[in-house]
């Protein structure tokens, strides 16, 4: 993707200060306002530079997320790569609902506090800001003590309603490790209750550089931490405590390196209204993408053991890269941009969106489309063979790669003019068709059934979204049928590059 090509429609109105009127001197019977400056003056007055143009921030902003999150996804991608030789599928399907249960709690306490800062006309505001970061450590306390109180009898429900899962296995809910685990990894949503709201404002001010200088230096040392744990004991609890490491970092970094006030202990009654008012719909969204997103592993925890689990969990992983990057810059980047056309120039606004999505369709689209016929040539390569059945799994779940490449754009561009109801509307859809679904695909086609479901999952969230788009006057249905021509393309070239590979 070439960011330059965000154009100058997202620049808004420039604003112009009218000069300060010079006192005319007493002497002075002619002038009228202010003595005209002498080339003297002109001389050695100080230039002032202009603040950045939204289209050069896009710009910047865009190179930025791009280049780190496609460091971050090399780092990961060597540490999975690292720790599936040294730890065995069996810890990755136990994390895989750690992770899960952890993200659970957090997606369904959000009530949107970063997309308010960034959205609000009071972002930068600090009895706004200090605000949000109040009601943010109070959800982390929560979050914790959800984590023990609710967790452990759910558990121990679960535990005792499915004794064997469906292929006979004993469950991965009642793995002894499980509730520990949980318990020690929900400190993680503890500390990140104290990050710094900088990290909103300066994604607010899409000055992403800082950002993302600060989360390579997060992740990776967390990672080290991880491998080195995991290299010496070969535990599931080196993933744990790798959370913690990076949790913790975070927290110390967000308020040492980035740009911006302290935040303090402050209440507004006024930002908090607005804040609940405007996270209300956030909160019942992500609740549902949560489960929209993680139920999959909920479910499968229920039908397969935890080794099966395992190796669908590296599927998703290595499918997930593509539209982790997009979600990552539309989020970054075309969230602050957007909404800076909303607010500025909004008859610019859906020629904005389809000039992103252009660039965005054609870096990501084809690659998918490649990896639909190329997935198990992927596993092959890359992993031990006891990660083999991946490998069709990849190929399959990249159909839910090239959907989900094209709806964090617009679920953005609808956060961006405020309308927060839709996003949960369309994740709600979602939601409904993988819980119908996946009990269906089990009971015609077992494993393979169950991940043709999740592979078409994001159609239920499609047609809302674009229903809702086109209520706003942001629709393009020529523009959208231009993604399958992407993906073909993506397929082509994966089919001619498998046939290479054959006669080697």
């Amino acid at each position: 993707m070439d960011p330059g090509n965000v154009k100058d429609n997202l620049e808004g109105p420039a604003e112009t200060t009218p000069p300060p009127v010079t006192p005319q001197p007493a002497g002075d019977t002619g002038a009228v306002g202010k003595i005209p400056d002498t080339p003297e003056d002109l001389k050695h007055r100080p230039r002032q530079t202009p603040a950045p143009s939204v289209k050069t921030l896009a710009v910047r902003s865009s190179a930025w997320a791009i280049s780190g999150n496609l460091t971050q996804q090399g780092i990961r991608f060597a540490s999975n790569l690292l720790l599936t030789r040294l730890l065995l599928p069996e810890a990755f399907g136990l994390m895989t609902i750690v992770n899960v249960i952890l993200t659970g709690l957090l997606m369904f306490s959000d009530i949107g506090i970063g997309p308010s800062i960034i959205q609000h006309k009071r972002g930068e505001d600090q009895a706004f800001y200090n605000t949000a970061w109040v009601v943010q450590i109070i959800r982390g306390f929560l979050l914790g003590l959800a984590a023990i109180v609710l967790v452990a009898p759910l558990l121990y429900l679960v535990g005792g309603l499915v004794s064997k899962n469906a292929d006979g296995s004993m469950p991965v809910f009642a793995d002894p490790q499980l509730l520990p685990l949980i318990c020690v990894g929900a400190l993680s949503a503890v500390i990140s209750g104290f990050n710094s709201t900088n990290i909103f404002t300066t994604n607010r001010r899409m000055a992403i550089g800082h950002l993302t200088v600060m989360e390579v230096t997060v992740q990776t040392t967390g990672i080290l931490a991880m491998a080195s744990w995991a290299w010496y004991y070969h535990s599931v609890w080196a993933l744990v405590g790798g959370s913690l490491v990076t949790a913790w970092l975070k927290m110390l970094l967000s308020h040492a390196m980035l740009p911006g006030g302290s935040n303090r202990l402050q209440f507004e009654r006024e930002a908090f209204d607005d804040l609940i008012r405007f996270g209300r719909w956030i909160f019942l969204s992500t609740a549902a993408l949560f489960i929209a997103g993680q139920g999959d592993r909920l479910l499968l925890g229920i039908y397969v053991s935890k080794a099966v689990l395992g190796v669908y969990s590296i599927a998703y992983f290595l499918s997930d890269g593509l539209s982790l990057l997009i979600g990552f810059v539309t989020r970054r980047v075309f969230l602050p941009a957007f909404s800076h056309v909303a607010r500025d120039n909004p008859d610019r606004l859906r020629q904005n969106y389809y000039k992103v999505r252009l660039r965005l369709d054609a870096l990501t689209l084809p690659a998918a489309g490649a990896l639909m016929v190329m997935g198990s040539d992927v596993v092959d390569l890359l992993y031990p063979d006891k990660y083999a059945e991946a490998g069709w799994m990849l190929e399959v779940l990249a159909i839910r790669v090239a959907f989900a490449c094209t709806l964090p754009t617009a679920v953005n561009c609808l956060l961006a003019i405020g309308d927060s109801k839709s996003v949960f509307v369309g994740n709600l859809g979602k939601t409904i068709t993988l819980l119908a679904g996946i009990p269906i695909g089990w009971h015609f086609g077992q494993m393979t059934g169950v991940v043709w479901v999740i592979a078409f999952s994001e159609m239920g969230s499609l047609p809302i979204l674009w229903w809702r788009m086109s209520r706003h006057g942001l629709l393009s249905v020529p523009r959208e049928a231009l993604a399958a021509v992407f993906v073909a393309l993506g397929i082509a070239v994966g089919m001619a590059i498998s046939v290479l590979l054959s006669w080697f």
